[in-house]
C-alpha cells in the first residue's frame, strides 16, 4: 500500500511540468519587486545588502504562479517570507507578496483549501510578529492583522464578483438557446405543417387535376427554400461575432406574405386589421408576428378546420392579436390564459416571446360550437 503511494507520488513528480505564468502574473511580480526594492531608497531605514535583496526576491518570485499554481505558490510566499523575517533586521514596511498572496487566497481558492490557508497565514503573522519582537505592540498586531483581513475581503469580494458575472452569462447563454430553439421551432414546424398538408393532397390529383398537383408540389417547394433561407440566418447568427449579430427578426410586414403561403396550402385566411397602428419594439413586432404564425401552423396542423380568421386591432396602447378557425378544437376544450398551465410546446414558447414585452396569452375553445381562438395583447411603445 505505502509502496504504490510512493509509486505514484514519484511518478506525478517526475511527469510534473511547470507552466509558464501568466502576463497579467509576470507584470505583478515585477510591480513587487519593484515596490521592495524601492524600500532601500528610504534614507536611513533599511540597509541594503546582496543577500538580503536575494532572499526578499525568492518570497516574491513565487507570485508569477500565484494563480496557476495557488496552493504552492502561497506555501512558498509564507515559508520564504517567515524565512527572511527570522534572518533580516530590520524589515521592510510592508510584506507585499503576503498580501497579494493573500488576496489570492480569497479570490482563487475555494471551501476547506480556503480556510486552511487562511488559518496558515493567520499563524504565520502571529509567528512574524513574534519573530519581530512585537509580542507587547498591541498596535503593530492591529496594523498587522488588518492589512490581512483587507486583502483577503478583496479577495472574497472578487470572487463573488465573477461568480455572479459567471451566473449572468449562463442566464444570458440559456436564455439564448431558449430563444433559438423558439425560432427553430417557429420556422420548421411552420414550413413542415405547409409541405405535410401539401405532399398529402398532391397526389390525390395528380391523375384528375395535373395543374392543382402542380400547385401543390410547387408549394412544398417554396416552404423548403423559405425554410432554409431562415434557418440559413438562423445558424449565421450563430457562427458570427457578438458585435457582428444582428438577428433575422420577423416584423409583421410579413404577415402578408405568411397569409398567401397558408392560404396556397388550402387553408383559406382572412387578414384583418382596425385601428390606427401604433408603434411597437422590434421585439413586440416579431412575438406578434410569431404569435400569428404558430396559430396558423397549429390550425393546419390540428385543427381540420375550414376557414381561418386573423385580425389586428390596434389601440393607442395596444396591439390585439386573434386569430380564430372553425376546426375542432383541443380535445379537452375550455380556455386558458398566459398564466395558466394549458397549451403545448408552441403556445408556451408564445408565452415565453410575450413576456418580455409585456404582452399576455389567451385562448378559448367552445367545447359545444368547437373551433379554437388565440388572442394575444402586446403593448405599444408609448
Amino acid at each position: 500500500m505505502i509502496y504504490h503511494v510512493l509509486s505514484t507520488a514519484a511518478s506525478r513528480i517526475r511527469g510534473f511540468r511547470l507552466r509558464p505564468p501568466r502576463r497579467a502574473d509576470v507584470l505583478l511580480t515585477l510591480i513587487i519587486l519593484g515596490l521592495n526594492t524601492g524600500g532601500y531608497l528610504l534614507p536611513g531605514v533599511i540597509p541594503f545588502g546582496p543577500w538580503r535583496l536575494a532572499l526578499e526576491a525568492s518570497a516574491i518570485l513565487p507570485l508569477l504562479w500565484r494563480e496557476t499554481y495557488p496552493v504552492l505558490s502561497a506555501l512558498v510566499v509564507g515559508g520564504m517570507t517567515l524565512l527572511v523575517t527570522s534572518i533580516v533586521h530590520p524589515a521592510q514596511p510592508f510584506p507585499y507578496s503576503v498580501l497579494v498572496t493573500q488576496y489570492t487566497i480569497g479570490s482563487v481558492l475555494r471551501a476547506r483549501t480556503r480556510v486552511v490557508m487562511v488559518g496558515l497565514f493567520t499563524a504565520g503573522n502571529i509567528l512574524a510578529e513574534i519573530l519581530h519582537k512585537q509580542t507587547g505592540n498591541p498596535e503593530d498586531f492591529f496594523v498587522t492583522f488588518t492589512l490581512s483581513l483587507t486583502s483577503i475581503s478583496l479577495g472574497l469580494l472578487t470572487q463573488s464578483e465573477r461568480d455572479s458575472a459567471e451566473v449572468l452569462a449562463d442566464r444570458a447563454a440559456a436564455a439564448e438557446r431558449a430563444r433559438i430553439a423558439r425560432d427553430m421551432h417557429d420556422v420548421v414546424g411552420h414550413a413542415v405543417a405547409l409541405m405535410v398538408v401539401q405532399a398529402e393532397a398532391g397526389p390525390l390529383f395528380v391523375r384528375s387535376d395535373p395543374e392543382r398537383a402542380e400547385t401543390a408540389f410547387d408549394a412544398i417547394s417554396a416552404a423548403g427554400r423559405d425554410a432554409m433561407t431562415q434557418l440559413r440566418a438562423l445558424l449565421g447568427v450563430l457562427q458570427r461575432d457578438d458585435a457582428d449579430r444582428r438577428d433575422p427578426v420577423p416584423t409583421l410586414a410579413g404577415l402578408d406574405d405568411l397569409v398567401r403561403r397558408v392560404r396556397a396550402a388550402g387553408l383559406p385566411v382572412a387578414l384583418e386589421a382596425t385601428g390606427t397602428p401604433s408603434a411597437l419594439s422590434p421585439g413586440a413586432e416579431a412575438a406578434a408576428y410569431r404569435v400569428v404564425q404558430e396559430a396558423l401552423t397549429n390550425t393546419l396542423k390540428h385543427a381540420r378546420a375550414s376557414r381561418a380568421d386573423v385580425l389586428l386591432a390596434w389601440s393607442p396602447e395596444a396591439l390585439e392579436i386573434t386569430v380564430a378557425d372553425d376546426g375542432r378544437g383541443p380535445a379537452h376544450g375550455g380556455a386558458g390564459n398566459s398564466h395558466g398551465g394549458h397549451g403545448g410546446h408552441g403556445l408556451n414558447g408564445l408565452r415565453e416571446r410575450l413576456a418580455p414585452v409585456g404582452g399576455r396569452l389567451s385562448w378559448s375553445s367552445p367545447p359545444d360550437a368547437g373551433g379554437f381562438a388565440l388572442t394575444a395583447y402586446i403593448p405599444s411603445e408609448s
